[in-house]
Formats: C-alpha cells, structure tokens, sequence
C-alpha cells in the first residue's frame, strides 16, 4: 500500500473512532480522546516514511512545544466562555493561540528543555480551565462526521505534501494547531452552551498530556530502536499518561476536588 492511501485510510478512521467515542461518553472523556495525538501521531509516521526517523524526531519536538499552544487555546477559551457567545471566545482563543505559536517557533527545539516547558505548562492550564461543567445533549447535523474526517485528512495531506519546504520545526508546529479543538468547542458552545464547552475543552489539554508522552518518546526514542519499537513505546507512554491525568483532574477525587476542598470558604 502507497504512502497516500496510509494517509487516506488511517487518518480518517481514527478521527471517526474517536468522535463515536466522544458522542457515547461525553464531557471530560470525549474531550481526552480529541486531545490525544490523533492526526498528529499519523502525521509522524508518515513524516518518517517519507523524510527519514531524525526529520519526524525533529518535527517530534515542535509538536510537543506546540501543544502548549493548543492547550492555551483550549483554556483561554474556557475562561472567556461565560458571558459570551460562542463566536468572541472562538476569536479570542485563536489570536492568542497564534501569537504563542509564533514565539514557540523561536524556541530552541531541544527534547528536555522542550517536556521540562510543556508538562508543567499542561498541568497549570488544565488547572486555569477550571472545573467541569454538565454535557448536555446535542444535536448533530448530518454533515458534522463527514466534515471533520476530510478535515483532518486536508491537514495531514497538507502538511505532508509541504513539510520538506517548511523544515521540521514548523512542519511539528503545525501538526499542534487546535484545529479539531477549535471545530469541536465552537459547536459544542454553540450548540449545548458555555459549560458543555468547557468540560469538553479541559478534556482536550488532559488528552494532551499523553500527546506530549507520544511526541517526548518518539523525539528520544525514534532515531535510538526503530520506527516500530519507537512508535509502540509512543503510544504505550501516550496511552498511559492520558490515563493517569484523566484520573487526576476528571476522576472523583482527582485535583481539582481536592483543590476545591481544601481552597478558604469565605
């Protein structure tokens, strides 16, 4: 099987098993699963296969830096939910999401200095979003599936086909643009309000902790044991981290209860 039709096949795929997922359960854990490195693990492999393991491991540190960028979308968005409509918060998220990916691209792009930034960042922007509002149910046009399936694999297509005339650094950069997130809480605020969005929101940069495992392990790892022992400790690290923080921010008496109960009562 050609390169494109991998890139066909699989990108598409994933993004419908996880939006079937999201739709059954919902809240915090529909947005953990959105903010698992869904396109951007496909998009590694295929980076890889077509431009060598130290090009992926390169675009892998960009990646990693720039789901700080993602997860400042996610909370800057949930923060100015309240109050207003879904199209300002929209607007707001992105112009500072985009100024910090424009300063992430002058970063050095070293692996520890890069997890020792993200990680911490992560944890502190899970806390700033708040805790989780109900999910209530919400209409789904019939187009909603379609359309993010042939947008994420417009992405991964896109950033492919002009990754050699971008370089590994912004090729990792633009694999961590909260295109999904953006599509998925503007509808969500849209459709079922401002606390639905939030919960989905919080879930996303929770679901980043394990997309920044996946891209720390494929950045120190993929050049050292091979694409496919590389690729599996990723996923395994991806999978176990996203666990451990859905359990200590979503779960009952994860963090934020625990801060909550111990913050003074006026």
């Amino acid at each position: 099987m050609s390169l494109l039709l991998l890139k066909i096949a699989i990108t598409p795929l994933l993004v419908l098993g996880a939006t079937l997922l999201q739709r059954r359960f919902g809240g915090s854990i529909g947005g953990l699963l959105t903010g698992l490195p869904l396109t951007s693990a496909p998009l590694s492999v295929f980076l890889a296969l077509q431009n060598g393991p130290d090009f992926a491991s390169r675009a892998a540190v960009g990646t990693l830096l720039g789901l700080t960028g993602t997860a400042g979308f996610c909370a800057t968005y949930a923060r100015t939910a309240r109050g207003r409509r879904w199209a300002p918060a929209l607007v707001l998220a992105s112009l500072a999401s985009g100024v910090w990916f424009l300063v992430l691209a002058r970063l050095p792009q070293r692996p520890g200095m890069a997890a020792a930034i993200v990680f911490p960042a992560l944890v502190a922007l899970a806390l700033l979003a708040g805790r989780q509002g109900p999910v209530l149910p919400a209409p789904h046009p019939w187009w909603d599936l379609p359309a993010r399936m042939v947008f994420a694999l417009a992405v991964v297509l896109g950033i492919t086909a002009v990754s050699l005339h971008l370089g590994a650094t912004w090729s990792g950069l633009l694999a961590a643009l909260p295109v999904l997130s953006a599509t998925m809480g503007g509808f969500t605020h849209r459709q079922a309000g401002p606390e639905a969005a939030r919960a989905l929101l919080r879930g996303i940069i929770v679901g980043c902790l394990g997309a920044a495992a996946f891209n720390l392990a494929v950045a120190l790892w993929l050049q050292r044991v091979g694409m496919g022992a590389g690729y599996a400790v990723a996923v395994l690290g991806a999978l176990s981290v996203a666990a451990l923080g859905h359990l200590a921010f979503a779960g009952p008496g994860g963090a934020m209860d625990v801060l909550k109960e111990s913050s003074p009562r006026a």
